[in-house]
């Protein structure tokens, strides 16, 4: 039985395929992520957020946003706004976005602020 959201996963994977770094995370893996629930798709008419819940030993638990793809405008206003929703109804306590610096100034306006950094250094 196909899960729900599938057909509208389907209409971003290309998008999120081209996002994705295949050196650690495989387009099957996401599918398989997807599919399970242990990823949960969140979509609008032009965008789409991938999120998941990650548990604390205290448990308290974080809405992680893995990946975004779509139109802007639209990720900001409304996508994202239904993907805290969600969080919220379910106990979540912060929500992250991990991603590039430029999400850190897009959504400044929507209360996120910089928490942590993370450097990497290519050991190729």
């Amino acid at each position: 039985m196909t899960p729900p959201g599938w057909g509208d996963y389907l209409r971003f994977r290309d998008d999120l395929a081209a996002i994705i770094d295949p050196r650690f995370y495989s387009l099957e893996w996401l599918d398989g992520e997807v599919w399970s629930g242990r990823i949960r798709l969140f979509t609008g008419p032009n965008s789409c957020i991938l999120a998941s819940i990650k548990p604390y030993p205290t448990g308290a638990l974080e809405l992680h946003v893995m990946a975004a793809t779509g139109e802007l405008n639209e990720l900001i206003s409304s996508t994202i706004v239904s993907v805290e929703n969600w969080a919220r109804s379910i106990g979540c306590i912060v929500a992250v976005i991990e991603s590039r610096t430029g999400w850190a100034k897009v959504m400044k306006a929507s209360g996120y602020e910089t928490f942590q950094t993370s450097i990497r250094k290519e050991l190729s």
